[in-house]
């Protein structure tokens, strides 16, 4: 291609007819062309020859619209082009049909309030390797989703109480996606029994279709808020307490995880950093001692940092100085504690067990007395060892008979237990 340069055609009329691409003669002005891909006012013959150029991969094309549209993404639903093909795939969501499922008996999951362990709002972040627009589209039809697409990452800041969607999560493969079941109280049996429904359905998908997947790239995370329906709140004290409890139990928790598969995720496979080990404080816990161990990571098997920022958040200065009941502000609404230890499962009964186990360990730290606790941490024990922790745990933990029968189930079916 020539050096860039520009000509005025009445320069080329008086001093050079010729070409500068080409070099033949122009007699006539007319002849004369402004070639964007050449940079040179040239003939009518090379201005048709040399036109418009994709400036990604230098093919030709007829016109500018062409050129420009060569090397880019058009999206299939609603024809807009983009510069990258993710953007492209993202453009107009992709949408699955669901199968018609049978009506089958349904796991009531619920968490009733009781002695010593009042109704708290938790949200469940259920991870899928495989399955995320099926699922989609089934909670659409059922009426607890407004979307029958995988809606993108953390689209959760906006959803509703008591709802379910399915969004996109970068540490999942692309057809996979994150079912969250937004903010229930599962002592409220209409709220109950709906989450019970779409779990049993999930669990559907997996068994009768084959269209939902689990993997070791995906797990189950429990949120359990900070505040309780009653309005009675987990203190600075309480989270020490619940962080002592927690490293008694870690080992045999680890395990306890893993039920129904081979083993837990976190061993040095590409999935162990997202459910880590929580760092251990030296001497007895207190609540300075927690605060700068696990406010450095929220990728810990036991997750503090969306209670941390909330309290951050705190504008009428109760929390910042540990008054979190006080708080009056809103800031300590949406404080949780989240339990991301738990393997991915689509099986009712397990994921009925981890819920209340996160939810009456919450509730215990209340009743803990700091500094009574030895740490087991993770791959510490033998399994009979661990089974004296899980059955420690099943005496003092508030649950009903029923639901100690569920963890147990768990642990028969867990490795190391």
């Amino acid at each position: 291609m020539p050096d860039t340069l520009t000509l005025d055609i009445e320069d080329v009329e008086e001093e050079d007819p010729t070409c500068p691409n080409c070099g033949h003669g122009v007699t006539d002005p007319d002849d004369w062309h402004d070639s964007e891909y050449l940079g040179l006012t040239v003939c009518e013959s090379c201005f048709d020859r040399y036109n418009w150029a994709c400036s990604e991969c230098g093919t030709e094309h007829s016109s500018e619209e062409e050129a420009f549209d060569c090397c880019r993404y058009q999206c299939g639903e609603c024809g807009q082009w983009h510069d990258y093909e993710s953007d492209r795939d993202d453009c107009c969501p992709q949408t699955a049909d669901c199968p018609s499922l049978s009506e089958i008996p349904v796991h009531n999951i619920s968490v009733p309030e009781m002695f010593d362990r009042p109704a708290r709002l938790c949200s469940i972040e259920q991870e899928l390797a495989g399955g995320g627009g099926v699922v989609a589209s089934l909670l659409y039809r059922e009426g607890v989703s407004n979307d029958n697409y995988v809606r993108g990452y953390h689209s959760s800041h906006s959803g509703e109480a008591g709802m379910i969607h399915v969004e996109e999560d970068g540490s999942l493969p692309n057809d996979g996606g994150e079912v969250v079941y937004d903010r229930f109280d599962l002592s409220y049996p209409p709220q109950a029994e709906r989450f019970s429904r779409i779990v049993g359905k999930i669990r559907q998908l997996r068994d009768e279709h084959r269209l939902v997947k689990t993997s070791f790239a995906a797990g189950i995370h429990v949120h359990v808020s900070v505040k309780a329906n009653d309005g009675s709140s987990l203190s600075t004290r309480d989270v020490a307490a619940l962080y002592e409890v927690w490293c008694y139990a870690e080992d045999m928790l680890y395990s306890l995880s893993a039920a129904g598969w081979n083993r837990h995720r976190q061993p040095t496979d590409n999935y162990g950093g997202y459910c880590k080990a929580v760092p251990k404080v030296s001497g007895e816990a207190t609540p300075a001692k927690v605060w700068r161990a696990m406010r450095a990571d929220r990728y810990f098997g036991l997750n503090f940092q969306r209670l941390y920022n909330a309290v951050s958040r705190c504008s009428c200065g109760a929390s910042t100085v540990g008054d979190w009941e006080s708080c009056d502000c809103g800031a300590m609404d949406g404080a949780t504690i989240e339990w991301r230890v738990f393997n991915a499962s689509t099986l009712p009964r397990t994921i009925h067990a981890w819920i209340v186990l996160a939810q009456a360990i919450t509730a215990y730290s209340k009743l803990h007395e700091l500094g009574t606790l030895p740490t087991n941490e993770y791959g510490s024990q033998t399994a009979s060892e661990k089974r004296e922790v899980l059955n420690h745990l099943l005496d003092v933990l508030p649950l009903t008979e029923g639901e100690k029968d569920l963890i147990l189930d768990a642990a028969n079916r867990s490795p190391g237990l």
